[in-house]
């Protein structure tokens, strides 16, 4: 997007937004598979229907070739909502499942269901830092082909496989039955307390929108080395994944936040001494080492913060009801995540951060949006109180069945309120995408700087999940 397309820090967050847009809405297809069977079944029929809609979007990129702004970001969110369908339906099946583990082993199947899944992530950015380096190094994959293959990978594997998946049988319920479910859950003290800490940890997780550019245009990162620090990030959260299953299963929820929150701070804050050259200067590291190190230090501490809250859903799930739940929660989770990049949109415009002032090393503004980015996520643990301390606390919380309108109301107006904001601004991303034009690839010396009113922003994508921190297809995303 930065060499071949010109996209400034604003567009780039604008289409991190429009991948991550998508993920608000699960509920929509927890409903669905709830509800209405597709050719018999609940679940993996909508798990197979979700890749074929990803990758007809991943086709269409590869026809095109290469898309100007406003083409990637249409097939990136629709391929992004093929993959939120399959998503779900992955998650209700591990849910369903999850509801017969032992008590000492409650969570363990969904731990070893990501470590999978992230595993995936390694490989998927593996690809990206191996075939998409033609110009570097001679040989792989133009940004076409590698489409064709993101379209071809999923459906290779899971036609064949998806015939051969077991699903459990279950009376669906109507939707009445699912909102009246929902509403008695979202009551619980045990649900809204917890999920307020929830939605305001995520709202502040507010990404450096710039820093994508920084490292391309001032210090002239090569894509190859790109994707390396996005392959190295997705090991680092694969294993953060892993050792929490294996150590931190029994460990303090709040523990795990307050730790990893505050070591992620500390090293967000290193990109200062990144960005000054006190790595070379002082301590005789190159900035190859020293970049790596800060960014998959904090996937790895992310992989170990994700769990707690992804076990905690799953128990909060009503029997019948679990993809609309499940996803209503996940769903506020991520909603919040989506505003956080919204903001950081909003706070990348306070000093000048575009590209033609990375490219001219004119870095005041960059140093002061990374210090302001690092320290806003920790405000949140000031709040810590309201999440469970582990999983027996949780327990314990649940069988309190006094329930609190007030709560349940105030949770469902500031989602709502929350799917609007997005909403809102993903059509008025998509309105000034319109109005720049899309006759053809944006170069680097055509684009203007954006006037960041676009939303803002991982993976989830992951390296970016999710994080900076967001949740999705690392394979592509680490181009």
């Amino acid at each position: 997007m930065v060499k071949e397309l010109g996209a400034q820090p604003e567009e780039q967050n604008t289409i991190s937004v429009l991948m991550t847009i998508p993920w608000s809405f699960k509920l929509l297809y927890g409903f669905l598979s709830d509800t209405y069977k597709l050719f018999g079944y609940r679940r993996k029929s909508y798990l197979l229907l979700g890749y074929i809609i990803y990758a007809m979007s991943m086709s269409m990129l590869s026809f095109i070739g290469l898309p100007d702004i406003l083409q990637l970001a249409v097939c990136l969110f629709t391929g992004t909502v093929g993959i939120i369908m399959a998503d779900v339906s992955a998650d209700t099946i591990i849910v369903e499942r999850s509801k017969y583990e032992p008590e000492h082993k409650k969570g363990s199947a969904q731990a070893t269901c990501y470590s999978v899944r992230f595993f995936g992530g390694i490989l998927g950015s593996l690809g990206g830092c191996t075939l998409y380096n033609k110009q570097n190094w001679g040989w792989g994959l133009s940004f076409s082909e590698v489409c064709a293959l993101c379209a071809a990978l999923p459906l290779a594997i899971l036609v064949p496989a998806v015939p051969f998946l077991y699903e459990l049988d279950g009376e669906a319920k109507s939707v009445r039955e699912q909102v009246e479910d929902i509403w008695d859950m979202v009551q619980l003290k045990a649900v809204w307390k917890p999920m307020t800490f929830i939605y305001i940890y995520n709202l502040l997780q507010t990404p450096n929108v710039a820093w994508n550019s920084y490292l391309q245009l001032t210090l002239e990162f090569p894509a190859w080395f790109i994707g390396f620090v996005a392959l190295v990030g997705s090991i680092m959260t694969f294993l953060g994944i892993v050792i929490y299953k294996k150590f931190f299963m029994k460990s303090s929820w709040r523990a795990i936040y307050v730790v990893s929150s505050l070591l992620t701070t500390m090293f967000s804050c290193m990109q200062l001494i990144l960005i000054f050259g006190w790595n070379e200067r002082y301590l005789h590291i190159s900035n190859y080492p020293f970049a790596m190190g800060d960014d998959v230090i904090q996937q790895f501490l992310g992989g170990i913060q994700f769990l707690p809250s992804c076990i905690m859903y799953m128990s909060l799930c009503p029997s019948g009801s679990e993809g609309a739940s499940y996803s209503m929660l996940t769903t506020f989770g991520n909603i919040a995540l989506v505003v956080a990049m919204s903001l950081s949109s909003m706070l990348g415009k306070i000093w000048d951060c575009s590209n033609e002032a990375l490219k001219a090393h004119r870095l005041g503004g960059l140093w002061r949006l990374a210090l302001l980015t690092s320290i806003i996520p920790i405000f949140p643990l000031v709040l810590l109180s309201l999440l469970p301390k582990d999983q027996k606390t949780q327990k314990l919380l649940q069988k309190n069945t006094e329930k609190s309108k007030v709560g349940g109301g105030v949770f469902l107006v500031v989602l709502v309120l929350s799917l609007l904001l997005v909403i809102e601004n993903g059509i008025e991303t998509l309105s000034k995408a319109v109005e720049k034009g899309g006759g053809g690839a944006i170069r680097a010396e055509e684009v203007s700087q954006g006037d960041g009113r676009g939303a803002g922003g991982g993976i989830y994508g992951d390296s970016a999940i999710f994080y900076s921190r967001w949740h999705n297809n690392k394979f592509l995303w680490a181009l």
